[in-house]
């Protein structure tokens, strides 16, 4: 079921943890949004350097300032050269993707992120039963999909040393339980060597 862009742009706010999100943003981001959708993210944003939406389903817009939204799979377009951004943001795409896909893109993010580059995963992840049921009926409504939620205590127990847990928690929205999961690339030795 295709929801109208303007419809959407005023429901999705309401069961999505915006403020949340953006909290952990650092000022003057350089944002990849792997799993952008409608871009509902970079309405909200305000302090950042730029911002690049990549999905599949995105509409391609007019461009904007420091905005722009590409049209390609996001475990494709990981393979790409990364190196121009330092925020990586994962907003409900695990759930889409089946478990060897989700451990190949978290594995190849973690993988092509540098030192101090951050990694903001926001993901549904129901804490009991009548939890899960309420979202796999809306993702099977929405998204015509069962999803597929990630198992985050399994990754984080097989995260290498190079990589910092910042911060792990549960936001319930109505009947919807976000899990946050935000990761840090750790500074390399040589780095502080040359910051003394």
């Amino acid at each position: 079921m295709e929801i109208p862009k303007k419809i959407y742009f005023k429901l999705r706010p309401l069961i999505l943890p915006i403020k949340t999100i953006i909290k952990f943003i650092p000022k003057n981001a350089s944002i990849l949004d792997l799993g952008c959708g409608k871009g509902i993210l970079s309405n909200h944003i305000r302090d950042f350097e730029s911002y690049t939406g990549v999905d599949l389903n995105i509409e391609l817009n007019d461009p904007k300032e420091k905005i722009t939204f590409i049209k390609d799979n996001c475990i494709n377009f990981i393979n790409k050269d990364l190196s121009s951004f330092n925020t990586f943001i994962l907003i409900d795409l695990l759930h889409h993707l089946n478990e060897k896909e989700q451990i190949l893109l978290l594995s190849k993010l973690i993988e092509s992120t540098k030192s101090e580059d951050l990694i903001i995963i926001k993901d549904i992840n129901p804490r009991n039963i009548i939890f899960s049921f309420w979202n796999n009926m809306h993702d099977l409504l929405i998204s015509k999909q069962k999803p597929n939620y990630f198992k985050f205590s399994l990754f984080e127990r097989k995260l290498n040393l190079e990589i910092i847990k910042i911060a792990g928690f549960h936001e319930r929205i109505f009947l919807y339980d976000h899990y946050f999961f935000i990761l840090k690339k750790k500074v390399n030795s040589k780095r502080m060597l040359q910051k003394i």
